[in-house]
């Protein structure tokens, strides 16, 4: 998922920390990092791989971890909250790796809250991301296709091939991602690829002329698919993909909201009802 912010174009799912790899496989940043959870789901072996043709995957899992980062000397309520996703897919060998792919569908919104001096509190959908080849708001009340341009397989890489941005160590259970392979830069010896994915845009803004914060509302379907099963070109509704043919689906999300009344950011169950509203402005 691409995000930036509606006033400057900021690269993607840009993180302003140096990164690191920690002892459980992740990257992360020297800055105080405290874990809120960690959540890994397998999927169950296919029953009968004879006859859905997929023998040659051996696992499927998923790894969603969530994080506060402080950066040293900044006050508490400045902390950012952070979603880092594995999507990890291990086949037999290297070259079965491009019988399957991943497609992400994802709703939900990401939105700038501010409060005024007369405690009224606003909110503006501020942030955007590329979305099937054009700049939108990150606001979607249903269900959309997460690609950046018109293949839905969420490791295509544009003009070039459709599993590039698959990711790779030579340790397969290695989860680093910062220091990881590109597909497209070179093919491991072994089965095992990632995709990763790191949701940051949540927290409280430093130098703000008024109390600024940015707020997270978004769920994500990650699924995977044999590759024949989806299209070359899609759109956002998912044209020509049939989720009914995924062999497996996970789910995840980040729903961080700063609460200017307790000064300092909640974590939500459900999407915000602001992500519904046609408008800005109060709620």
């Amino acid at each position: 998922m691409n995000i930036s912010a509606q006033f400057s174009i900021a690269p993607p799912l840009a993180v302003l920390i140096l990164l690191l790899c920690t002892p459980s496989g992740f990257a992360f940043g020297n800055p105080p990092i405290k874990e809120i959870s960690k959540r890994t789901v397998s999927m169950t072996p296919v029953a009968n791989c004879t006859l859905n043709g997929v023998c040659d995957l051996k696992s499927v899992k998923m790894v969603e971890r969530k994080v506060k980062v402080l950066v040293a000397g900044e006050r508490a309520d400045f902390a950012t909250y952070m979603t880092d996703f594995r999507f990890i897919v291990e086949v037999a060998a290297p070259e079965n790796i491009t019988n399957y792919g991943i497609v992400q569908f994802m709703r939900g919104c990401m939105y700038e809250s501010m409060l005024l001096p007369d405690g009224t509190e606003t909110r503006d959908f501020s942030y955007v991301h590329k979305h099937f080849g054009k700049w939108s708001l990150i606001r979607h009340v249903d269900w959309v296709v997460d690609s950046s341009h018109s293949d839905p397989l969420a490791t295509a890489f544009e003009g070039y091939g459709r599993f590039d941005l698959y990711k790779w160590n030579s340790n397969p259970n290695d989860l680093d991602a910062d220091n990881a392979n590109w597909y497209f830069d070179a093919k491991p010896s072994h089965g095992t690829v990632f995709k990763a994915d790191l949701v940051a845009n949540t927290g409280l803004v430093e130098g703000a002329t008024i109390p600024t914060a940015r707020n997270s509302s978004v769920e994500f379907e990650t699924c995977l698919f044999k590759s024949s099963d989806v299209p070359l070109i899609s759109d956002s509704t998912g044209r020509g993909v049939d989720k009914a043919k995924a062999i497996w689906c996970s789910n995840w999300d980040h729903k961080f909201r700063y609460d200017f009344n307790a000064g300092h950011v909640v974590q939500e169950t459900a999407i915000h009802p602001f992500c519904a509203t046609a408008s800005t402005g109060p709620l």
